[in-house]
């Protein structure tokens, strides 16, 4: 029996919890006394690494953790590059509180990248100084080994009568192999008697005797000691699946792990996106490449849907134009009583359900919906003569399912696919009304274009107002920064933006002061009495700006409102430009239509009767 001795935190009391002193394990040899492992060990010169002769870099083929990882820096192993950005990419995953989709957006933005790039860079400098310090003889120093415990102090001797009696902590301890043999077979109920077993004469006792009861239950009460030396008893090794059986579950089709097959969980051969191990939930199988398991859970798939409906999945990091997640048909009884399970589209002759009972059932659910009455209605529901006229009138499938869609043109030869067929159809006063939402599209479109012009100018304003708070002409903590620009309205705000001023401005990204040609655009007439701050002795960079605390200012808070108040606008200008061309695309539709049906009814003739 294979015993393995432990040490934790290295420190080993002179004696064991209950005053009952630890043995050495009688059928587990140790190597070593343990005395000689608390002896202080000699500080040992640390040796470099050996270095690979050869490295791959970007080698063909090379799979990483994540495709983001590429390309490997010049001069790096790949295998070493692709363990630096998984403990990036860790970094940014537990910054966002373990949100394994902000990690991919982040990974894709590439600032893990530079995050790895840094971390290679700091190694390389500690292991350059590392070498450098061993060239130069200075020998690390050794970790610091903690104190050994006090032993515990001697209780004073007791005068009780009960010393006399054997109480569970007089017992002969047993060494942990004993221990462990113990604990693994079913307890055996000790005698009643402390002088031996019972003769053949003597009765017999279907439960313990009263005594032996109350040591059991002293000895379930008492609590676990913690003891620095430990056995760990090594698990034995389950039985292995045969290679064939392994290949057989990787390429099935979908990849399905249940959790009453998993004989070997917590392995950590299995990968996820929430970064756990097979915890007994249902997973699944990328075919994209990676060959990573996928908790059903952590990829929004319902456990029945995967057994019953995934074809193939392919995870979000594999996933292309070409690979992707495919799915079975769903019956079709789904729509009446929701049933969810794959159609059988691959029998001989081919079939919509899951089963010849749920093919039954959807046309009996049809027939319910007809009417019943024979009479014609205008509307409403089909009778049965009315529903065998239609199938018989479709010779294929589209045009069945053509059955209440609109009437469509052909499509002539050379037809440009965006122009819309329905434009020469139009009547005059459908083109008026076409012309006039085209009109109110552009102003819509321009009003778009200013607010976020507006927006980007908020955020230069910003920017002017932490530069002046350096200023040495600001005595104050903090400034407010409000901008006079602030206050335009659209119409003035669009000749700020065509003057030279606002061009330039806008294009390089700085705000500067107003000019002399903008001064005029939003300037007010002050009220008789009212005071007009000069500003002529001010500096250039604190030139229309408000230099008052922030707290104390009527502007706080106008980054925000100003912010909240631009995109509220971008919003729902956007919302409006979406209804005009809603309405657009319908008056067109329209005409396309009564084109289509203009034959229906041509032989219809129309009588006045009075």
């Amino acid at each position: 029996m294979d015993d393995k001795v432990e040490l934790n935190n290295a420190e080993v009391p002179s004696e064991a919890p209950n005053d009952v002193p630890l043995q050495e394990p009688t059928e587990a040899p140790i190597e070593a006394p343990i005395e000689s492992l608390f002896d202080t060990p000699e500080p040992q010169k640390s040796k470099p690494t050996p270095s690979k002769s050869k490295i791959s870099n970007n080698a063909p083929g090379y799979r990483y953790k994540y495709p983001e990882a590429k390309p490997t820096p010049p001069g790096v192993d790949d295998d070493r590059w692709n363990k630096i950005y998984v403990a990036a990419d860790s970094r940014f995953y537990n910054r966002a509180k373990k949100n394994a989709s902000e990690s991919r957006k982040i990974r894709l933005t590439g600032e893990t990248y530079q995050l790895a790039l840094r971390i290679l860079k700091e190694r390389d400098e500690k292991e350059a100084e590392a070498a450098a310090d061993l060239a130069a003889g200075i020998v690390p120093a050794p970790k610091r080994i903690p104190k050994p415990k006090p032993p515990p102090r001697p209780k004073a001797p007791s005068t009780s009568s009960r010393d006399g009696t054997p109480s569970f902590n007089d017992r002969v301890p047993l060494s942990i192999s004993e221990q462990i043999k113990s604990e693994g077979r079913a307890r055996k109920t000790l005698p009643s008697s402390s002088q031996g077993s019972p003769g053949p004469s003597g009765p017999k006792h279907s439960s313990p005797a009263p005594s032996q009861m109350k040591s059991e239950k002293a000895e379930k009460s008492l609590p676990k000691k913690k003891s620095t030396v430990t056995s760990t008893k090594k698990a034995r090794p389950k039985g292995a699946k045969p290679e064939e059986a392994r290949s057989q579950r990787n390429s099935a089709t979908p990849g399905l792990r249940n959790p009453s097959d998993d004989d070997d969980s917590n392995d950590g051969g299995e990968y996820c996106i929430c970064r756990g191990p097979d915890d007994h939930r249902m997973m699944i199988f990328c075919e994209g490449g990676c060959q990573d398991w996928y908790h059903c859970s952590c990829i929004d798939v319902d456990v029945e849907d995967a057994k019953e409906l995934l074809d193939r999945f392919i995870c979000p990091n594999c996933s292309s134009e070409s690979e992707f997640t495919t799915w079975k048909r769903i019956c079709r009884y789904h729509n009446v009583d929701g049933c969810r399970k794959a159609a059988r589209v691959m029998d001989d002759p081919p079939s919509k359900y899951c089963s010849d009972e749920h093919a039954t059932a959807f046309w009996e659910f049809v027939a319910e919906k007809l009417r019943a009455n024979k009479k014609r209605t205008i509307g409403g529901a089909l009778s049965g003569e009315e529903f065998g006229a239609l199938l018989s009138s479709c010779k294929t499938a589209t045009d069945f399912h053509a059955l209440g869609s609109r009437p469509k043109l052909p499509i002539p030869e050379g037809h440009d696919p965006s122009q819309p067929l329905g434009l020469n159809y139009l009547l005059p006063e459908e083109e008026s009304a076409i012309s006039k939402i085209k009109a109110r599209r552009a102003i819509i479109e321009q009003r778009i274009e200013s607010f976020k012009t507006a927006q980007k100018l908020l955020i230069m304003m910003n920017r002017r107002a932490k530069i002046a708070q350096e200023h040495p002409d600001v005595d104050v903590k903090e400034i407010c920064g409000y901008d006079n620009r602030l206050a335009l309205n659209e119409y003035e705000f669009g000749a700020w933006c065509a003057s030279e001023e606002g061009k330039g401005y806008l294009a390089t990204g700085v705000l500067g002061p107003r000019t002399e040609e903008t001064k005029h655009i939003g300037e007010t007439t002050p009220y008789p009495g009212q005071v007009v701050p000069d500003t002529g002795d001010l500096p250039d960079e604190l030139k229309n700006l408000c230099i008052k605390p922030l707290k104390k200012c009527k502007h706080n808070g106008w980054r925000g409102n100003h912010a909240e108040q631009y995109a509220y606008a971008t919003k729902t200008l956007t919302e409006e430009l979406a209804k005009l061309s809603k309405q657009e695309a319908s008056i067109i539709e329209d005409a396309e239509t009564r084109e289509a049906t203009k034959d229906y009814n041509a032989e219809n003739t129309v009588e006045q009767l009075f």
